[in-house]
């Protein structure tokens, strides 16, 4: 390997790490009760009890296993896992029937 490549390796390996360390697992208290304004348009209410509503995808229920969001609709269910930054952004990597969607999002004013 070059050695010029090196301490951009590390840098890269540094920067990852810390980002990752930034940012915090969600728990059902991120979510419940409140309503997330997400970059693509939508919107969703994450209910009491896991009731579940969003401008898109209708209504059901949501859960949170893990560092995981399970969302189920008539029209979808699907799982994303979800990190909260020190900014309260959420990020979220969405696994469901049209794949992998990224999206981040706010809670709503």
């Amino acid at each position: 390997m070059p050695r010029c490549l090196l301490p951009l390796i590390t840098a890269s390996a540094v920067i990852a790490g810390l980002s990752a360390a930034s940012a915090a697992a969600v728990t059902s208290a991120d979510f419940s009760g409140k309503k997330i304004c997400w970059d693509n348009g939508s919107t969703s209410s994450y209910g009491a009890g896991g009731k579940y509503s969003n401008n898109m995808t209708g209504d059901g229920t949501w859960s949170v296993a893990g560092s995981a969001l399970h969302v189920h609709t008539d029209k979808y269910d699907y799982v994303a896992a979800i990190q909260k930054a020190p900014d309260g952004t959420f990020h979220a990597d969405i696994a469901g029937p049209s794949g992998h969607v990224k999206a981040s999002g706010k809670y709503c004013q």
